[in-house]
């Protein structure tokens, strides 16, 4: 993800504002950081997206995933 968009979905992601916009935007970051090997970053996200949607498989999924791999 070029530096722009990146900043841009950081500010998106931190600014708490709408309901879904902000998530999706720590979702793309999260992928973002996953593909730069950035693993610590991907994990503080994606272990916060499942404290805040706990119903959603997926978050625990993408982290086990990750702890495999890396």
């Amino acid at each position: 993800m070029q530096g722009d968009k990146k900043a841009h979905c950081r500010t998106t992601a931190d600014s708490g504002e709408g309901h879904l916009l902000a998530p999706f935007a720590r979702i793309l970051l999260a992928i973002a950081y996953v593909r730069e090997k950035d693993t610590s970053r991907a994990r503080e996200l994606l272990l916060g997206l499942g404290r805040e949607f706990p119903d959603n498989g997926l978050f625990s999924k993408e982290l086990a995933r990750l702890d495999k791999t890396h």
